[in-house]
């Protein structure tokens, strides 16, 4: 291990506390900086005697000695150990090369976290981005060491607890980092983000070309570039296509989930940040406004926010999320119920009198399938 020359104390700890914040370690070392300026403080007062001073030297060498052994550093990739108690086990290949990609093109942006022994605490994805996708351009990763050793138990817990914390941003936050990287880089407002993103998908989804632009998420930026010119939009068009791309973000996916989310009502946007309410479940609550609920806005808010608090306390679906809103409009505005399809009624009563048993085999395993992928097409529309 080669070790760099250390910043700051807390500097050496940013990236991982951004990663992680576990064992309290920037917090550990800023109570031992606050004791070596009280201690250095009551030094130059004259306060302490000899013997006290020769204490308060050891103390603040054995303090030195304990916060540069655990700096950042660079370490092989081939010394660096996996760790058999990870939590988690799915690692896809499209997630490897997406972060390959990353890698490459942005540097590490956080290091490895280490257990005595080179096992990986936290970071697999990114050494196995390294060790299967980037040799031999690149072979050193950045890492921290962790000190303390722990039990088998202690350990599993603890990757666990990293896994689970290790959340990505939500919809909402994700869509606003977007429009303000746009804002950043290209100087482009928000409506005209959106707007340019909505027409270029729509123009892609009519040539039929928005599997082609997906496969440009897990590539690199001179490959996505290149495929966007093949694409023929205009140049902000392309401008947003390839900021969306540089973050691995599906730009259909985020015209679809991710921008939609800009235009939640104040409430439901404090409902996601402060009670963790879903994305989905809030562009479902979102329908609770005035126009479909035939109220005034005071009311219709009143409305939403008591469906909002529902849905948080039992815990419901999306799927019963979207129910409770379609009965919820049904009652304040009947009329809006939209009409039961008569062929839809028809169709329901010739399956049901059709005997099966007057069916040759052929024909019923043609009917089978049809019914078969028709259920799933209802199943996920339902969901």
């Amino acid at each position: 291990m080669t070790k760099l020359n250390n910043p700051s104390v807390l500097g050496m700890f940013a990236s991982a506390a951004d990663s992680q914040q576990i064992f309290g370690l920037e917090e550990r070392v800023e109570d031992l900086q606050a004791e070596i300026t009280r201690l250095k403080d009551e030094q130059a007062q004259g306060k302490l005697a000899e013997e006290e001073r020769t204490l308060l030297n050891q103390t603040i060498e054995d303090l030195r000695e304990h916060l540069k052994a655990s700096g950042i550093f660079k370490i092989h990739y081939s010394e660096v150990r996996p760790n058999p108690k990870q939590a988690r086990q799915t690692f896809t290949s499209d997630s490897i090369r997406s972060m390959a990609v990353s890698i490459r093109e942005e540097g590490q942006q956080q290091p490895i976290i280490l257990l005595p022994g080179n096992i990986i605490f936290d970071g697999e994805r990114r050494w196995r981005s390294v060790a299967e996708e980037l040799q031999p351009e690149i072979e050193t990763l950045d890492a921290v060491m962790l000190q303390k050793v722990l039990s088998e138990e202690e350990l599993h817990a603890r990757t666990l607890l990293t896994s689970l914390h290790r959340e990505g941003l939500n919809e909402l936050d994700l869509a606003e980092g977007l429009i303000q990287q746009a804002k950043l880089a290209l100087e482009f407002e928000q409506e005209e983000v959106v707007r340019a993103l909505r027409r270029a998908i729509a123009r892609l989804n009519a040539k039929k070309l928005l599997p082609q632009l997906t496969e440009l998420v897990i590539l690199t930026r001179k490959e996505q570039s290149e495929g966007i010119k093949e694409f023929n939009l205009d140049e902000i068009e392309q401008s947003i296509l390839l900021l969306l791309l540089r973050f691995q973000q599906n730009p259909a996916s985020v015209d679809a989930n991710v921008f939609p989310c800009l235009r939640l009502s104040e409430d439901l946007k404090i409902a996601i940040r402060e009670s963790g309410l879903g994305a989905n479940h809030a562009r479902s609550l979102q329908k609770l406004n005035s126009k479909n609920l035939k109220v005034e806005e005071a009311k219709a808010l009143k409305i939403r926010q008591d469906a909002t608090s529902q849905v948080l306390q039992e815990r419901l679906t999306v799927a019963q999320t979207r129910f409770l809103v379609a009965q919820t409009i049904a009652e304040h505005a009947p009329e809006t119920k939209p009409k039961p399809s008569h062929q839809i009624s028809s169709l329901i009563r010739d399956v049901s009198a059709t005997k099966v048993e007057d069916i040759q085999q052929e024909q019923l395993r043609d009917l089978l399938a049809v019914l078969e992928a028709k259920a799933k097409e209802i199943r996920k529309k339902l969901d």
